[in-house]
Formats: C-alpha cells, sequence, structure tokens
C-alpha cells in the first residue's frame, strides 16, 4: 500500500466483445469507438471499490469527464475474437499559481489490444471532482470525500487541459456554419446532458464534409486521434454552431468548437482536435 492511501492505482484486464457497427469496412476499430471499449476498465473498475454517482440525485460529489485523448491502429481485426483492454485509474491534482490545490482528478490510461497483443487504440480521460451549485466557487472540491477513507488527496499531481489548449486564439475560423444545428434526446446519458462522444461524431462529419469541400481525398484518409476538453455541457433542445482551424494540409489536423446559440463572444462550450492518418495500401 501506498503511504498515501489516496495515491491508490486500480488496475483491469478486462475482455471486450467486438461490435459489429464499431468496424470500418477496412474490420479496423473506429476512432469515435474507442470510448466505449474502455468505459468498463475505467469507471467500472473504480465505481466497485469506491461507489457511484446516484443520477436520480443532484447532489454530492461527482466526476465527469473534462477531457480525453483517444488513438486508433486502423489494423484490421477479427469481429468473432474478443478485444483485450488493460487499463489503470488514478487519483491526482492540479495547482493554482499559489501552489495550492485547484482541482482533483481522477485519471485513466487504457489500450485495447488484439489477441496478438498489437495496440488497437489508446485513451487517457481525466475527470474532475465537482459538484453541483449555482456558484462556481461552490462547486470545486479540493478534498477528498472523508467516507471515502483516502485521506484528504493525493499526492499526485497532473495538468489539466484547458479551450484554449486546443483553440487557436487571434485568428478566424477556416471553415464555420452558417446556421444552428440542435442537440436531441437521442444524444443525451443518464448525466442529464450531451453524452461526450456525441461531440466527437457531430464534429467528425462536420469536418470530413469541410475538408472534402477543400479537395482532401476522404477515400485515404481517417480519423486516426482525438482530444477533447469539455467545458460547459450541452442540452436537449439546445442550438449551435461549429467552428474549425485547419492546423495542416497533408495529413490534416483540424481544431473544431462548439459554440451554443446566445454565448455570443464567450468561450466555447467544448473543443475537439481531430487528426487525420493515411491509410497503408493493402
Amino acid at each position: 500500500m501506498p503511504k498515501n492511501p489516496a495515491d491508490l492505482i486500480l488496475r483491469a484486464r478486462l475482455k471486450e466483445s467486438v461490435h459489429f457497427p464499431d468496424l470500418s469496412e477496412r474490420m479496423a476499430l473506429k476512432l469515435a469507438a474507442v470510448l466505449h471499449y474502455c468505459a468498463r476498465a475505467h469507471f467500472g473498475v473504480w465505481h466497485r471499490k469506491l461507489g457511484g454517482h446516484d443520477f436520480s440525485k443532484m447532489d454530492g460529489i461527482f466526476t465527469p469527464l473534462v477531457f480525453i485523448e483517444t488513438e486508433v491502429s486502423d489494423l484490421p481485426l477479427d469481429p468473432m475474437i474478443p478485444l483485450q483492454v488493460h487499463g489503470e485509474t488514478f487519483l491526482a491534482r492540479t495547482l493554482d499559481d499559489q501552489g495550492e490545490t485547484r482541482h482533483l482528478v481522477r485519471e485513466g490510461r487504457h489500450t485495447v489490444l488484439n489477441a496478438k497483443g498489437e495496440m488497437i487504440a489508446k485513451a487517457r480521460m481525466l475527470n474532475v471532482f465537482t459538484r453541483y451549485h449555482a456558484d462556481p466557487a461552490q462547486r470545486r472540491v479540493t478534498e477528498l470525500p472523508p467516507q471515502w477513507q483516502l485521506g484528504k488527496a493525493p499526492s499526485r499531481l497532473t495538468e489539466l487541459p484547458e479551450i484554449e489548449t486546443l483553440v487557436p486564439t487571434g485568428r478566424a475560423p477556416d471553415f464555420e456554419e452558417s446556421a444552428s444545428a440542435y442537440w436531441h434526446y437521442g444524444q443525451t446519458d443518464a448525466n442529464r446532458h450531451v453524452n461526450g462522444v456525441e461531440y466527437q461524431r457531430v464534429m467528425e462529419e462536420f469536418v470530413a464534409t469541410s475538408l472534402g469541400s477543400r479537395g482532401h481525398a476522404l477515400d485515404r484518409l481517417y480519423f486516426n486521434r482525438a482530444r477533447i476538453v469539455y467545458r460547459k455541457p450541452c442540452f436537449r433542445g439546445e442550438g449551435y454552431r461549429r467552428r474549425a482551424w485547419l492546423q495542416g494540409e497533408s495529413l490534416p489536423v483540424v481544431v473544431g468548437a462548439f459554440s451554443k446559440d446566445g454565448d455570443a463572444g464567450a468561450r466555447p462550450a467544448v473543443a475537439v482536435e481531430l487528426s487525420l492518418g493515411q491509410h497503408e495500401r493493402r
């Protein structure tokens, strides 16, 4: 056991069946499907150890995702052979300018492997401790719940990417929507807001259409890496618009941002960075 009980590491070794809709025509795992295969390793093991959030109550401490980074290899899979997931999750904290705890964070690092032990996908996920409250200062959580019996805080330090980590400043977007789109009920989850993967899915559509309009060969390119920063939740019925900045032409990296209707001039609610790779000829 570590000297600080909050420095525990929970490890997972799981098998996950391959779902056919998660495969591309090349029988490779799609980027937007990665979190589905890492979810039990990241959430299930932790919740069995320390308990999960009661979604029927809007009180207490909960830990929403605020950042994810995923990657896929484009290796073909046999859909009849389960994938192996190796993961670990642990606690950390970020510091403010005075060196005091700013955020408590739960970090997960997970790898998806095929039967040969080859890397199929990776995921890094950061959840921040917070509570439901109208006052932002009251939403902050800087000490662990006493009922966990882990002490006040972990020793590890980490960094939490901000919206500005991804979104360029002082530069007009290369692509921008002229009309609003709308979130709907089928895109929500038990957290009562839009599910985190939905931002990636709808941004992939926007980016693919935008790149295609510029002549990029989408029959050769595929999304192979994503970084997402969640700043503010979106809800069913809300309108939004997408903007995107092109960071390179040969193998494009595109940063997209979601802005809520009525939030003119405000920081984006969510930012998504998408990298594209090129298929190897077979």
